[in-house]
């Protein structure tokens, strides 16, 4: 993970960090539809993106390269147990960098909170840097399971993603990049090449 940003590790380190318990912050949540899934992508422009299948984390996503690998568990706040989590990360270019992050959380995640983790996920997202500035959120369905896209701005970094809650699973699928390197296609095709296995 050394070869990524500061922001990518920030992103890291507050995904790993929510809590199961945690209380909901306002997350300035809009009314509007997501802006995932307005038009297709072009799939002939991504005809050599990497197909990558997680086993642990049950799904796959579509990434600029073969991108490397990390998982590890981390010990639960006030807890025995530990959270596994595993991470798909791939650069384009070095312009820009795709994750995926999978968290695995013991025992049952409820529906009330699955919505729950996603908004604090959010929070604990912006705070993790004053610069900051939240640009769009909004609670939308995947596949019957809760999800959140985001769109974030920090100084002249873009951070635009989906956060799923999916059972006792939370993914995280993201891209970061400078503005002046912002590829709308290529982050919607990232997003909408997530796939849950059945």
């Amino acid at each position: 993970m050394r070869n990524y940003s500061k922001f990518s590790r920030r992103a890291f380190a507050a995904f790993i960090g929510i809590m199961l318990v945690a209380q909901p912050m306002s997350a300035k949540l809009s009314d509007h539809l997501s802006f995932f899934g307005v038009k297709q992508a072009d799939d002939v422009q991504f005809k050599d993106w990497k197909k990558a299948s997680s086993k642990e984390g049950r799904c796959s996503a579509s990434f600029p390269k073969t991108p490397e690998t990390i998982k590890q568990k981390v010990p639960m706040k006030g807890e025995e147990k530990e959270l596994q989590y595993y991470v798909y990360v791939a650069d384009f270019d070095r312009k820009a960098v795709f994750m995926m992050l999978i968290a695995e959380y013991p025992g049952i995640v409820s529906e009330e909170n699955a919505v729950k983790n996603l908004e604090h996920f959010l929070n604990t997202l912006i705070a993790q840097n004053p610069n900051n500035k939240l640009l769009f959120a909004d609670l939308v369905d995947v596949n019957g399971f809760p999800g959140m896209d985001f769109f974030i701005q920090s100084d002249q970094i873009y951070f635009k993603g989906r956060a799923i809650q999916a059972n006792n699973t939370l993914y995280l699928l993201a891209m970061e990049c400078e503005i002046v390197n912002y590829h709308e296609d290529h982050c919607q095709y990232f997003i909408e090449s997530f796939q849950l296995d059945k």
